[in-house]
């Protein structure tokens, strides 16, 4: 769509954008210990840039939640080593610069797709973490009451009875007049944002009763920090690797947050976004923000949506909002200074309600217990410990958590397939069926071969029994093999080898196949003449005279198989008689359980498919007669099992 097809929905859509994130920027600067002016930079430049250089044409991208609990974490925690805001100023830049080049380096090397691997309940946790940080965080501008002494999340809560016994009544009255407007808002009229209307009126009302309450006071367009130089001195080891942490942190979750804005952007536009594309432009919008004396942001769904549902289609929707923005920066500064505190802590209150996920919670007991562990874990460290290692520990726990899970799932899985079923019947049809079967096992394994899997593996397949003569591993179910799922097989096959007993491999995928050889697993540990396509095929081979043993028969011999499986998925879906192309002149009869003949053919041009008339046969035995007109007549005479 181009820009110029949808202006006037693009614009009411921007207008609508800018609306919405006119509250928002300013209580998400003031939460990060930089300033309103500082929310409002973040919103117009990476706005405009995200919009522009982005893979989403309706994202609106400015402060958010999760980004802004990181940042005032980060900018309190230089401000403690520093002194000042000041002085913290030139190191803030620099997290905040790396932060966007991780970003475009992230969308450059296309590892945009990757971050949707991120589990859900450690985005949960982690969410419903942030939404408590940012409630706790507005104690002190809900209750009126500041202590510069009391700062982290742990000392809050300690001292919660403070703040409840010195609460000052009239900075109460605002912040819960703002959520009262904020939550009966969309009752009267949903085309009005409810932060917005609670912003205007109790600012408005707090102004004209003469409310002594603290206020947002003089905004100045400042932008003297750009002549600041960036001095490198002091940067050591731990410095740099503080620095590295904090911008990468910043870089992932911020991508993380706009690639889920992107997903509901796509669902309600029905479009297909660029997610590699998208990190660029939020890159490029976060390096210059920080440049100008902003901090980074995302994508913001709130926002997003509300440029949707007015009408905004294309990129020119995000220059509106951003141009919106401008002007209130530029010309609306003074009116926002008479902005109580209390009115944005309650807007931010509200924010923190809605970043909660509820609908995980309420499903609390219906969710896997390592699932609910993760998250409960991520969201208790996110408030009570450190935010960015809380998501780290949270990945680390889901992750050997699934290892485990696909170990359990590849060694424990009994539950049979289509092909199990076929295979027993196969055994079934041979005349000494139990003892064919207690001599060759069929190991089909369900899921990826990886490092998880392979000490469990190993272990088992030592404790097979002794009269076992040949093992069958079907890996038609694996997906993936790692380096550890392949030494575990070498191990395993030379253990099997030096108890002679015969090894064959059935539906190896080509990649796996690859992987086999590459290791030199096949051909020198496992002749290429023991590699199936299927595994019914593989014991059709080991009931042949001598192949149990693992001796072979030689390749100009005719070969009759004894059964196949014409079931329509493409293998053995012919009855396919080795060397009879040496027999041209060959007449095939195959007869019924009636002796009635189903199949004649001289040559064998067109192989037996189970049919006749093309109609399918049913299953069972079938009769053949083959005789070969060679200089001596042979005739050849045998029964074929015929299964689906």
């Amino acid at each position: 769509m181009s820009i110029t097809s949808n202006i006037k929905g693009d614009i009411t859509g921007g207008i609508s954008a800018g609306i919405v994130t006119l509250p928002v920027a300013l209580a998400y600067g003031v939460a990060t210990g930089m300033g309103p002016a500082a929310g409002m930079y973040t919103a117009v430049i990476l706005g405009l840039l995200a919009a522009i250089f982005g893979g989403t044409n309706t994202q609106i991208s400015c402060p958010t939640g999760a980004m802004t609990v990181v940042v005032a974490f980060i900018v309190g925690q230089e401000v403690s080593l520093a002194g000042s805001l000041e002085k913290a100023l030139p190191i803030l830049i620099i997290i905040f610069l790396l932060t966007g080049i991780f970003q475009i380096l992230i969308g450059v090397f296309r590892f945009g797709l990757n971050i949707r691997y991120v589990p859900y309940s450690v985005v949960s946790g982690f969410m419903s973490g942030i939404g408590i940080i940012i409630i706790l965080l507005q104690v002190k501008d809900v209750t009126g009451v500041y202590n510069d002494e009391i700062r982290s999340i742990p000392s809050i809560l300690m001292n919660m009875g403070h703040f409840i016994m010195n609460v000052h009544w009239e900075t109460l009255v605002l912040s819960s007049a703002t959520l009262v407007i904020i939550y009966t808002t969309p009752k009267i009229s949903k085309k009005i944002p409810g932060g917005l209307a609670a912003l205007i009126i109790v600012s408005a009302v707090s102004y004209f009763a003469g409310f002594d309450v603290k206020r947002l006071g003089d905004i100045s367009f400042d932008l003297s920090h750009l002549s600041m130089s960036l001095s490198f001195e002091g940067l050591n080891s731990e410095a740099i690797a503080r620095i590295a942490l904090a911008s990468f942190s910043l870089a992932l979750l911020g991508s993380i947050n706009t690639l889920l804005t992107s997903v509901v952007a796509d669902k309600m536009t029905k479009t297909m976004h660029n997610s590699n594309r998208e990190l660029i432009g939020q890159g490029v919008g976060n390096l210059i923000a920080g440049l100008f004396g902003g901090f980074p942001g995302s994508g913001a769904t709130a926002c997003t949506v509300a440029n949707i549902q007015a009408g905004g289609q294309t990129k020119l929707s995000g220059v509106i909002s951003s141009v919106f923005l401008l002007v209130v920066l530029l010309f609306g500064m003074d009116l926002a200074g008479q902005i109580p505190y209390s009115v944005l802590g309650g807007i931010l209150v509200y924010i923190g309600v809605v970043l909660i996920d509820t609908e995980t919670l309420k499903k609390i007991n219906k969710i896997p217990k390592a699932d609910n562990f993760v998250m409960l874990t991520v969201l208790t460290l996110t408030v009570l410990w450190n935010l960015l290692y809380a998501v780290l520990l949270g990945l680390i726990f889901a992750a050997f958590y699934f290892m485990k899970k696909m170990a359990d799932v590849v060694e424990v899985d009994t539950e049979k397939t289509k092909v199990d079923s076929i295979v027993d019947q196969v055994i079934k049809s041979f005349q000494d069926d139990k003892g064919f079967g207690s001599k060759v096992l069929i190991k089909t394994i369900k899921g990826p071969v990886f490092f998880g899997f392979s000490s469990r593996f190993l272990v088992s397949m030592r404790n097979i029994p002794n009269n076992i003569q040949a093992v069958v591993f079907d890996l038609s179910l694996v997906p993936y093999m790692d380096h550890s799922g392949l030494r575990t097989f070498m191990e395993v096959i030379q253990f099997l080898s030096e108890k002679k007993v015969n090894i064959c491999f059935s539906s190896v995928g080509r990649l796996n196949l690859q992987l086999l050889q590459d290791f030199e697993i096949v051909p020198k540990l496992v002749d290429e003449r023991h590699i199936f396509e299927s595994v019914e095929e593989c014991i059709m081979w080991l009931k042949e005279p001598g192949h149990l043993e693992n001796s072979f028969a030689k390749d100009d011999e005719l070969y009759v198989p004894p059964a196949f499986t014409p079931n329509g998925d493409g293998i053995n879906d012919d009855w396919e008689i080795k060397n009879i192309d040496k027999y041209p002149n060959a007449e095939i009869k195959i007869f019924n359980p009636e002796d009635r003949i189903v199949y004649e053919s001289v040559g064998y041009k067109e192989p037996w498919g189970g049919m006749i008339n093309n109609e399918l046969l049913p299953p069972g035995e079938y009769r053949y007669h083959i005789k070969l007109m060679n200089e001596t007549a042979e005739v050849r005479e045998g029964s074929v099992f015929l299964f689906r």
